[in-house]
């Protein structure tokens, strides 16, 4: 059996928001239809899996699951932006406590499975371990293959140089640094 009531299946439904979310660094932009948060969730999950692999020392599951959760905040909160470029602005500290309130909220009906979600959500925030230091490079990288998509697309739009910025300061001398300097490669040669 399941185990399920009314309020999971609430959850199930408020889950579907994230696709409605747009990402506000490509609004604050001018992008007339940014992706959504659920967009950027999708390939940031799918590049952890397919690079994830080739990492021994990495749970491929907890890494999965911290990518699925890590971006659950934004449900209520929206999609706060804490950097422009490689400058932060906002209260990241602040922003992260409103978050975790607001993920322990939204996953309670879980009952005690909500703890490990939470666990994990704390866990990528606090980038300890490598499994939450990847994924940040991951969703790093996903955002500069969004920055050159839009780049690369027909739309007139502003310059997007601050996302490769931050992306770079990111990835320098990590282990997707490589990729990174392909992507770059790619937009110097349009």
């Amino acid at each position: 059996e399941l185990g399920f009531n009314e309020n999971m299946v609430n959850l199930f439904i408020q889950l579907g928001i994230l696709k409605e979310i747009e990402r506000t660094g490509w609004v604050l932009k001018g992008i007339r239809t940014p992706e959504s948060v659920a967009d950027h969730n999708l390939r940031t999950t799918l590049i952890a899996m397919i690079l994830g692999n080739k990492y021994k020392e990495i749970d491929k599951k907890k890494l999965l699951e911290m990518s699925l959760v890590h971006d659950l905040g934004t449900i209520k909160l929206g999609d706060v932006v804490t950097e422009h470029g490689i400058e932060v602005v906002g209260n990241q500290k602040s922003q992260r406590d409103e978050e975790k309130k607001v993920i322990q909220d939204l996953l309670k009906p879980l009952g005690k499975d909500a703890n490990r979600y939470i666990k994990l959500w704390e866990e990528y925030t606090e980038q300890k371990t490598i499994e939450a230091r990847f994924l940040k490079q991951v969703e790093k990288l996903e955002m500069a293959i969004q920055a050159l998509e839009y780049e690369n697309s027909e739309r007139n739009i502003e310059n997007l140089q601050e996302f490769w910025e931050n992306t770079e300061q990111y990835l320098e001398g990590k282990e997707l640094e490589p990729i990174f300097r392909e992507l770059q490669r790619i937009r110097k040669s349009r």
